[in-house]
């Protein structure tokens, strides 16, 4: 008998195979669904407040930024500030410079008419070096290096205590020369009260002021005659190498002559220059039963031509 041939019996056929994917997948698919679902909820809140954080701290960052912009613009604004007001000073200083250039072309021009004055009075005056400035006292200048005393010490100078007055005005004018280095005292005629030093000078020491002022105690009995002991004067010191002053005390004159005496005396103190050598003041002494008038015009008028001054005094 013919064996009949059956097909091979399949266990895991196509349609098994099929069943049994499809429920591995839902397996699989269930474990999935279930796995995200659970990490969902767990990073869900985490993430959110991180996320929160983040953002608190960018914008605390923000207000940073903020206030460090603020900081910078104020910074900027006082720079603007600074090179406006540099730059306003500069302006300044641009359109002050003319004026100030102005202002030294000025004070040059003054500078040099001052200087053209001082030459003019240094010339006038005869003085060694124009820049010197004497000090002035009652009108007299004080620059002396060398001074003279040409006193009237007759009767009616020397007579009570008008004498003492006298004194007392020579040992100030002699307190009063800075500069001095030598003096000299001789009446009015010519003579001189330490005979044995004419045409010398006495040592400005304490001492010697000191012995001067007592020796003129006893310096009297000389006459009215100025013009002789000025006249003398000049013939002895003219030539001393320094500033020499004559001061001429007298309270009484008696010559009539006068424009030819003063005319006299101002030839020859003339010097190479034809400008006075020594400076002569007058010093004129009046009494209120005296009369001084003559004497106070004669000295006027040859203190005015030899660069000196006249001042009156009263006792």
């Amino acid at each position: 008998m013919r064996k009949i041939q059956r097909a091979p019996v399949e266990v895991f056929n196509i349609a098994f195979l099929d069943i049994i994917s499809c429920a591995f997948g839902a397996v699989v698919m269930l474990v999935l669904l279930a796995k995200n679902g659970t990490e969902d909820t767990e990073r869900g809140p985490s993430n959110v407040s991180v996320l929160i954080d983040q953002v608190l701290q960018a914008q605390i960052d923000v207000e940073t930024l903020k206030g460090a912009l603020s900081d910078k613009l104020q910074e900027l604004k006082a720079a603007q500030s600074k090179t406006a007001s540099v730059t306003e000073e500069k302006d300044n200083l641009d359109s002050s410079i003319p004026r100030a250039q102005q202002t030294i072309d000025q004070l040059r021009d003054k500078a040099s008419s001052l200087r053209k004055e001082i030459r003019q009075a240094t010339a006038m005056l005869n003085t060694p070096n124009p820049t010197d400035t004497p000090d002035d006292v009652g009108g007299i200048p004080t620059d002396a290096e060398y001074v003279i005393f040409a006193i009237d010490n007759s009767g009616s100078m020397s007579s009570g205590s008008g004498w003492n007055r006298v004194i007392t005005v020579v040992n100030d004018i002699l307190k009063n020369h800075p500069k001095m280095k030598g003096f000299q005292i001789m009446s009015a005629d010519g003579s001189f009260m330490f005979s044995s030093k004419a045409g010398q000078w006495l040592d400005d020491r304490k001492t010697m002021r000191d012995t001067a002022m007592n020796q003129m105690k006893n310096f009297k009995g000389g006459a009215s005659q100025p013009e002789a002991g000025i006249l003398k004067a000049i013939k002895l010191y003219k030539s001393t190498k320094g500033r020499v002053s004559l001061y001429v005390f007298g309270d009484d004159y008696q010559r009539t002559n006068l424009d030819q005496i003063v005319g006299q005396i101002t030839q020859a103190n003339k010097g190479n220059n034809g400008q006075p050598v020594i400076r002569i003041h007058g010093v004129g002494f009046s009494r209120s039963n005296g009369n001084a008038q003559r004497f106070s015009a004669f000295m006027q008028a040859v203190a005015k031509r030899n660069r000196g001054a006249f001042i009156g005094q009263y006792f």
